[in-house]
């Protein structure tokens, strides 16, 4: 062979696959590959649905207690029935909500009662009854039980009444059946535009508001007022505050599953928040607030990149400028859900610095919340104490050095001295 035939051989073998390589190992490499972009596709897909069930739950809850407030203002039946109806569709961003009473006559027809949303003809062109299954609300009254059709165009146990739900437009429903000594007497029936809307929790928290819609009818009924007894207020505020933790351990595990080495710091963000709160003496249900904030008040961070969340590395200012975004994602996320407490306020201020170099606002002490003071504060000695992935952990003496350092400066002085008092003088110990 000649130089120049030498050249262009060598130059065509050049930049092309590595020829060593045998097929079976190019075949295990082209695997391996598939591998990791289908996980990749599988954590996309559960960040997605993890994102979905939150938004549904924040729904749900939304509704729940604003229907709460309408029983208590209501001062008859027809009012109370109707004002629920609509706060369902508008405040729950459901397509329509009606209530049906069960008549004990030879059709054992469901009497409309109360409606809202999109109705257009829908009762006019409908036969329904409870002596079968050819309605949800049927089988609710039938049964005594939720009855939940997540797709209506693909469940064949409706025909009757499958066609007249799709031509409105109705995509999935719920029916809760409305029970009085043990015995249903009607129906609470949600219907949404969206297939699969109505998971465990969500129908659980709708359960609780057609079991305090009963107390409500009852209430008028017998000609009391909304106000009942002071044992079923209790009841009902009692199944409303459980309602919330369900929600809060959702938010919470959203978080952990978006950002898994700071696993636990919320709870023990929460915890110290808690104590200090209870040192300055506030009361036990301002207490209750700072602790439920403290435990998703990183909720804001399923907005940002997995990857930036886990660096191994310090971030760059671009990536910093989008952490420091997380409050207000987060404020937003929960300014829906009408807590007993300013639960979205804390969240946006607890990086604010009474000096005003915090963010997202700047803004300075007297503008910032004492609850977010002492969040922020229980935030910084956690983050500090405990290991990242862009460095190891710092250790509580550094940590309590840093708002010893900054009392009154970056961190509210009360605060600062509270917390110093309890690591130093009480022992105080983040748990693992």
């Amino acid at each position: 062979m000649n130089h120049k035939n030498e050249s262009t051989a060598k130059k065509a073998g050049s930049g092309g696959p590595d020829r060593n390589k045998t097929k079976e190992q190019l075949i295990e490499e082209l695997n391996v590959l598939r591998e990791r972009e289908l996980d990749r596709d599988k954590i996309r897909m559960e960040q997605s649905q993890t994102k979905l069930e939150l938004k549904r739950a924040k729904r749900a809850l939304k509704t729940l207690s604003s229907c709460h407030k309408a029983m208590v203002r209501s001062v008859n039946k027809e009012d109370l029935l109707r004002d629920i109806c609509q706060i369902i569709v508008e405040e729950g961003d459901y397509s329509m909500a009606w209530v049906g009473l069960a008549v004990d006559d030879d059709k054992k027809s469901i009497k409309l009662l109360a409606k809202s949303g999109n109705t257009d003809r829908y009762f006019e062109n409908m036969n329904m009854n409870w002596s079968d299954g050819n309605c949800p609300e049927g089988t609710a009254i039938r049964t005594g039980k939720p009855y939940v059709v997540k797709d209506i165009l693909s469940n064949p146990d409706i025909m009757p009444w499958r066609g007249e739900a799709l031509k409105q437009g109705f995509s999935s429903v719920v029916s809760l059946p409305l029970m009085s000594n043990g015995r249903p007497f009607g129906a609470l029936s949600i219907y949404s535009s969206e297939t699969h809307v109505f998971n465990e929790e969500e129908v659980d928290l709708l359960k609780r508001l057609a079991d305090n819609l009963v107390y409500g009818v009852v209430a008028i009924h017998t000609h009391k007022k909304l106000n009942w007894a002071e044992g079923e207020a209790k009841k009902s505020l009692s199944k409303l505050r459980k309602a919330f933790g369900a929600i809060i351990q959702v938010l919470e595990k959203t978080v952990e599953i978006r950002d898994p080495y700071t696993a636990g710091h919320q709870r023990r963000v929460a915890d110290l928040a808690r104590l200090i709160a209870m040192e300055m003496g506030l009361s036990n249900d301002r207490i209750d607030g700072i602790k439920i904030t403290g435990i998703i008040h990183d909720i804001g961070k399923i907005h940002i990149p997995a990857e930036i969340l886990s660096k191994p590395r310090a971030l760059t200012s671009i990536e910093f400028s989008l952490i420091k975004t997380h409050p207000q994602v987060g404020a937003d996320i929960l300014k829906a859900i009408d807590f007993p407490w300013p639960v979205d306020q804390i969240i946006l201020q607890h990086h604010e610095r009474v000096d005003g170099s915090g963010y997202p606002y700047g803004l300075s002490k007297r503008d910032i919340l004492l609850d977010a003071r002492i969040l922020g504060v229980a935030d910084v000695v956690e983050a500090m104490a405990s290991h990242r992935p862009y460095r190891p952990a710092l250790g509580i003496d550094k940590a309590l050095k840093e708002i010893s350092d900054n009392r009154g400066v970056l961190y509210d002085r009360d605060v600062v001295d509270v917390c110093l008092k309890l690591f130093k003088e009480k022992n105080y110990r983040f748990e693992n």
